[in-house]
């Protein structure tokens, strides 16, 4: 089943069993497919591009849940957070540390990469493997440690 018909089909349970925070947030993420959709001039996104905006929508919570706490809002703080558990669950299982190392290092073996000059390039390669299930910082991390 396509991650947009698993979206769909959440949606219609919470509606069924009015769960209005899941609903929110899942309204909010179909409306951020769509975006996605339009800007890339297309009727669907696949799979992986709807993995982009997932993880682009739990950034901005993430970002946000940090501010209010600085702010001393935890009430909105939480708000944030069950939103961002609710997100996760579309995502497919993060990589482990080891999953990720050996992956950087395959990626640099292949490309021939010798120093930071070519880091855009390993990035690149790297992040199309992640699949959308690495974090972005620790790959660049990561891709910094063995290129020296």
């Amino acid at each position: 089943m396509s991650l947009q018909l698993q979206i769909d089909q959440q949606l219609k349970e919470a509606m069924k069993k009015k769960e209005l925070e899941k609903i929110s947030t899942l309204r909010l993420l179909k409306s951020a497919i769509n975006y996605a959709a339009i800007q890339k001039s297309q009727k669907e996104l696949t799979d992986q591009e709807i993995i982009g905006v997932i993880s682009k929508e739990i950034k901005k919570r993430e970002e946000s849940i940090l501010e209010y706490t600085k702010a001393n809002r935890t009430d909105l703080a939480e708000k944030e957070k069950m939103e961002v558990a609710i997100l996760k669950e579309f995502l497919p299982e993060a990589m482990s540390e080891e999953e990720m190392e050996a992956l950087v290092k395959k990626v640099i073996e292949e490309t021939q990469a010798k120093d930071r000059k070519e880091m855009g390039m390993v990035m690149k390669t790297v992040i199309a493997r992640a699949g959308g299930r690495a974090d972005g910082k620790k790959l660049q991390e990561l891709v910094k440690k063995y290129l020296g």
